[in-house]
Order: C-alpha cells, then structure tokens, then sequence
C-alpha cells in the first residue's frame, strides 16, 4: 500500500500480470464451459469426444490462468489454437447430432473430419503443454 501524491489517500498495487496467456487461460475455460452435452441423438462417441476436449480446455485453461500469474512471457498462440480446435469439433459434432434429416453417407463425411480434427488435438495438447512448461492434462 502507498499513498497517492495529490489525493492523499491509500491504493493496493497489485502484481503485473501476463495478460496474453491469462487470457488465453481464460478463452480455453470458456470452450471448455460452452462444449455442448448430450443432445436430441445422444450419441456416446461423441459424448466421449466432448468429455476429452472439457478435460483439455480446463486443464490447460487453469494452468495457463497459473501461469500467467507467475510468469512474464510465454507464446499464447497454441492455446488459442486449441481453443479454436476444441470449438471446431464441438462444432461439427452439433451437426451430427442434430440434423433434421439424418443423412447416414454425410454423418460418415462429418465423423471422419471430426475424427481427424479430433486427432490433432492430442499434438495440439503437447504444443500447449511445452508453452506452460510441461503442464501435463
């Protein structure tokens, strides 16, 4: 605490905070809280690929939100890359799952771009993890 020079009253600093990867930290937390559940066709393959990409936005999301408190520095680029991912598949699975007219040849085209997205993220998580200094989700 110290006091202001022309006011005469008392004022906190407080910590400077990397505000990029808090930010980032913070976006992630947000997919992670806005990835749809269930749906009109429940479908346990793509609940189970919803769950994997929750578990990895909130993960990282906290440890970036950590680390931004800590640490000067740091690439928020492939955080938001996995956000942006995690938003994608959620994205395409919303699609699959609600189509007024199932069409089983374009749920197939879709699965397989899913699937594939869904793939990346693994690489995505490293990339991630390596910027936060090895954070393990």
């Amino acid at each position: 605490m110290s006091g202001h020079p022309r006011r005469g009253g008392c004022f906190q600093t407080r910590p400077v905070m990397n505000t990029a990867m808090d930010d980032a930290g913070r976006c992630l937390l947000s997919v992670a809280w806005n990835i749809r559940t269930g749906g009109p066709r429940a479908d346990p393959r793509a609940d189970a690929v919803r769950e994997r990409l929750r578990t990895v936005c909130r993960g990282l999301g906290h440890a970036a939100c950590r680390f931004a408190a800590g640490e000067a520095g740091g690439d928020p680029v492939p955080l938001l890359r996995l956000a942006d991912r995690a938003y994608e598949v959620d994205t395409l699975l919303l699609l699959v799952g609600t189509s007024l007219i199932p069409d089983s040849g374009r749920d197939l085209r879709w699965w397989g771009e899913i699937e594939r997205l869904a793939g990346e993220v693994d690489g995505m998580v490293v990339e991630a993890s390596a910027v936060l200094g090895g954070v393990c989700v």
